[in-house]
């Protein structure tokens, strides 16, 4: 049933095609509009970091039963230097939708990074509202 989707992302076209699968497995899984944007959103901001400050890495969507839809964003790249300032929103980005990662945190209901020199991860997760799981089988 579990579905997992993995995108490469070097160039805008990986963030486009990323978002567009995020779109569509938001519909598929019944999340609302307000919600599908939240998580398209997300999809868009942290793909475009991928480009711009990493040059390569994967996102992967993963819809997991009863409970949300899972992201991730992994790239091998410099790290992210000052992240508690990052995702305090006291750095600004001049790159991006200007969300940022402290956005993404905003946007989605759980959120985790790991970043050190070697690169960085991210986690989020968009739930799904009780009783509102569609998915076809």
């Amino acid at each position: 049933m579990e579905n997992l989707y993995r995108i490469v992302i070097e160039r805008e076209d990986d963030v486009h095609m990323a978002s567009s699968i995020g779109k569509r497995v938001s519909e598929e899984y019944g999340l609302n509009k307000s919600e599908q944007t939240k998580l398209v959103v997300s999809i868009l901001e942290l793909t475009r970091n991928i480009v711009f400050y990493a040059e390569k890495g994967e996102l992967f969507i993963k819809p997991i039963a009863n409970y949300g839809i899972e992201i991730q964003a992994i790239d091998k790249g410099p790290g992210i230097p000052h992240l508690e300032q990052v995702l305090n929103n006291n750095i600004r980005s001049k790159t991006g939708l200007g969300l940022g990662l402290s956005g993404v945190k905003r946007l989605m209901d759980e959120f985790e990074i790991i970043s050190n020199e070697k690169g960085t991860k991210v986690r989020a997760v968009k739930w799904f509202k009780e009783g509102r799981f569609k998915k076809r089988w």
